[in-house]
């Protein structure tokens, strides 16, 4: 009887993690995963048996977890070894952005301990110079940004770019929700 994804994916999770060395993958793990949870998605809804559905709920709650093990213990791997070419393609995706957030707050713990003010100044002017894009989910007058330039009205489903510190504030509220951008990363 043939592997199933989620026995493989197990598989897959305990031989990393008890290899001292980052393992090789096959170049296809993820999107068979993915492809494997697509089509669990389509067999569930209305005409699936209750128990049909709560079966594939926990299948898929079994992919995420381990699927989130895996990364996280790959991405810790490759950073102790320095062996971030040995990862996928979609790990290294993931683990470029950790390590820019890991050098930056190494960067600005350094610059406030050594009294480096020009290197706090200067994240503070990018952070305020950041611009985030939302779709409103209610109408929402005038806004008065922290750039100090006033933005609005805004009715449901408007879509703008704002200043990211106003922005949030707007989708913390529940007023509008960030909007990914075609390169599939958040502005």
């Amino acid at each position: 009887m043939p592997d199933t994804i989620i026995e493989r994916l197990n598989r897959l999770l305990e031989s990393e993690d008890k290899s001292g060395e980052l393992l090789r993958l096959p170049p296809d793990t993820y999107s068979k995963m993915s492809s494997y949870s697509q089509a669990l998605k389509r067999s569930a809804g209305s005409s699936a048996s209750e128990l049909s559905n709560r079966l594939i709920a926990r299948q898929t709650s079994m992919i995420r977890s381990m699927t989130s093990q895996l990364i996280a213990l790959r991405l810790r791997k490759a950073g102790m070894q320095k062996s971030w070419h040995r990862l996928l393609p979609e790990e290294r995706y993931v683990g470029s952005e950790q390590r820019r957030f890991e050098g930056r707050f190494k960067g600005l713990v350094e610059a406030v301990s050594a009294g480096q003010p020009s290197l706090v100044e200067y994240a503070r002017s990018q952070e305020a110079g950041r611009r985030m894009t939302v779709r409103f989910a209610k109408r929402v007058e005038e806004v008065v940004g922290l750039d100090l330039k006033r933005y609005g009205p805004f009715e449901p489903e408007d879509v703008a770019s704002l200043p990211a510190g106003s922005a949030d504030i707007l989708v913390a509220s529940g007023h509008a929700i960030e909007v990914r951008t075609r390169g599939g990363d958040y502005e």
